[in-house]
């Protein structure tokens, strides 16, 4: 959120410190500064509010409460008075989903003037990145920029009767402030009249209503509304604004009134006349709003925090942040500010404590040792399966919990395929195996071998299973996986029990694992990765090529692997390979593996069938047979 240094100056009574200093204070106690920007005498910092305390912080108001707690420097005392109010024609008005929309109020307000907004309102708005557009709608801006209240304006002359907080009917539409057009759905909320649609709730206003230059009269809106509902309906509808990053982090529900208040007060000042006239509330509420209060207890908060405080030291610094606190007897409470509405538990004082004291108040200390270190069942048995099978050679894969079949349904899919929480290992896992396969001769391979440790989800509940696969020529597969097989069941005293299936083995990890003795020791180790340099890839397709010949009985792999690699051409990205290599009649038969690639473009056969004829012409001239 984007605060101006001098707007926060006039909340304060006392000088604040440099922007410099401030931004290093606000940062070590209560939220990160993402940059400060010197704009004329002012300076305008980025503060990264977080969403536990966006409640009461995303205003220049909530950041001056928490730098007056920083630096000592008391806030000013509000100095406006009461609003001079008149009776005016009652606002007919509802709430037909008090869940969604806890609280309503209106007021009505006469002979306004819209125009230009004063020199002060304009530039507090346009230092921050916000446009003027008119007095009345800059007011709006600014209230919410200066106590986080959004408010929305209705131009009461083109209101047609009720003002109704309902959901939308099948076949609306809403035609926001900005002439986008949406198709409503029937879980929006929206205020609606009596020829429909006027505003998105808690969102956006509509066209209809909208206040322009002939405006004279307004109806004032400020509502509390379910702030999962309005995140759902933003994330649905792709309209996200300041009033509703505020709605759905909660508001205190004291702040509507002040709010409308707050407004109607600089309507006057801004574009009001001689005439102006500001109506009564009307008010629909469906809150109570109770005084909350927290356990105070300076030991529980000390162990917290790991720093000796006394009783006075505690309570002092909850008052700093305007949270009294009362003792009677023994026992002390913490009467939670109506605006706080982080504040839940006691651990949630505690850490007010911490950063109000100054974190780097609190030591380090390490903790203690521990002489007996348990080792958990599964986790022991799970990595020694790992130091098994990477030993074997094997590579550990990590696939997708979600599948396109199952018997779990995910009640809200990412995708047509991922429908379901997957019944087993094995038809994710068998993609993975096909994709490495494919791949393999890049890294000089014939084979993939992978294996997978996961959840999986069945009718009957969750279990960890186990997947083993190898992919390849069929005369090694199926040795690979035996001997890998052999050595895992090894690990558990036995042989493994699952389903072995085109080459790749499953079983219930949690039921062997059930069977067998607690570990006494930590002796499983996971041999370390070879200290590699990463080097680009090419995102397109290879090509692979084999060369078989026969050459005379003494002549040596090297020589032929030389003459080949010299006329390949430059888009060979592994080999020559010797992968065959045995004698008949006389002569010894070599067989090469080449890999082609190209950083730029996708490979036509066409392309590395001419590499290969210059490659088999160079050869005959060798008098080596080409098969």
């Amino acid at each position: 959120m984007l605060i101006s240094y001098n707007w926060l100056q006039s909340y304060l009574e006392e000088r604040l410190p440099a922007p410099e200093k401030l931004a290093e204070l606000i940062t070590f106690s209560f939220a990160e500064i993402e940059s400060a920007e010197k704009k004329g005498d002012d300076t305008i910092f980025d503060i990264k509010v977080l969403p536990d305390r966006a409640c009461y912080a995303l205003s220049h108001r909530g950041i001056a409460y928490e730098v007056a707690a920083i630096t000592g420097i008391p806030l000013k005392k509000s100095k406006n008075g009461a609003l001079s109010e008149v009776v005016l024609d009652p606002i007919l008005m509802g709430i037909d989903e008090p869940r969604l929309c806890t609280k309503l109020v209106m007021r009505r307000i006469e002979n306004l003037k819209v125009g230009p907004s004063p020199s002060w309102l304009r530039e507090a708005l346009e230092v921050i990145g916000q446009r003027s557009i008119n007095n009345i709608v800059d007011v709006t801006n600014f209230v919410m920029l200066d106590i986080g209240r959004p408010t929305h304006v209705f131009d009461a002359d083109k209101v047609k009767g009720k003002l109704t907080v309902r959901l939308a009917k099948k076949g609306e539409t809403l035609i926001l402030l900005d002439n986008k057009e949406l198709q409503l759905a029937p879980q929006d909320l929206v205020i609606a009249d009596d020829e429909g649609p006027v505003a998105l709730g808690g969102i956006k206003g509509g066209k209809r209503t909208e206040v322009d230059a002939g405006t004279t009269r307004v109806i004032l809106e400020a509502a509390n509304w379910n702030p999962s509902y309005v995140r759902l309906a933003a994330a649905r509808t792709g309209v996200r604004t300041e009033a509703s990053k505020r709605f759905e982090n909660r508001l205190s529900p004291l702040l509507a009134e002040e709010g409308s208040d707050e407004v109607t007060r600089l309507f006057i000042e801004t574009a009001g006349t001689s005439a102006t006239k500001a109506g009564k509330k009307t008010v629909i509420s469906h809150e109570k709003v109770e005084e909350r209060t927290l356990p105070v207890d300076a030991n529980q908060i000390s162990r917290k925090l790991g720093i000796s405080l006394s009783e006075k030291e505690v309570t002092n610094s909850l008052q700093k942040l305007g949270i009294v606190c009362e003792k009677k007897g023994f026992a002390v409470t913490a009467n939670i500010p109506p605006e706080r509405l982080d504040l839940t538990i006691p651990e949630d004082l505690a850490e007010e404590v911490g950063r109000i004291i100054g974190y780097d108040k609190i030591p380090s200390a390490l903790p203690p040792k521990s002489t007996v270190a348990e080792i958990p069942k599964s986790f022991y048995y799970e990595w020694k399966i790992r130091e098994t099978l990477a030993n074997a050679g094997f590579s550990e894969v990590m696939t997708s919990s979600f599948a396109e079949k199952g018997s779990v349904a995910i009640e809200k899919p990412l995708a047509e395929g991922k429908k379901y929480a997957r019944p087993a290992l094995r038809e994710n896992f068998g993609k993975a195996l096909k994709m490495n396969l494919l791949n393999a001769p890049l890294l000089g391979s014939d084979t993939a071998r992978i294996f997978e440790i996961g959840k999986v989800f069945s009718k009957s509940g969750e279990h960890t299973a186990l997947a083993i696969g190898a992919a390849g020529p069929k005369k090694s597969v199926g040795k690979l996986l035996e001997e890998a097989i052999g050595k895992v069941g090894a690990v558990f005293g036995g042989t493994l029990e699952g389903e072995n299936k085109d080459g790749v083995l499953e079983i219930n990890l949690d039921t062997v694992i059930a069977k067998l003795p607690e570990p006494r020791k930590w002796d499983s180790a996971v041999p370390a990765s070879p200290a590699e340099r990463f080097t680009p890839f090419s995102p397109y397709p290879f090509i692979v090529r084999d060369v078989a010949l026969f050459v005379a009985p003494e002549t040596k792999a090297d020589s032929v692997i030389k003459i080949i690699k010299e006329n390949a051409g430059n888009l060979v990205v592994r080999g020559p390979e010797l992968f065959d290599e045995f004698e008949k009649g006389g002569k010894k038969s070599f067989a090469f593996r080449l890999v082609f690639q190209s950083f730029e473009h996708t490979l036509t056969d066409a392309e590395v069938n001419g590499f290969m004829e210059k490659v088999y012409s160079v050869l005959k001239t060798k008098r080596w047979e080409v098969r």
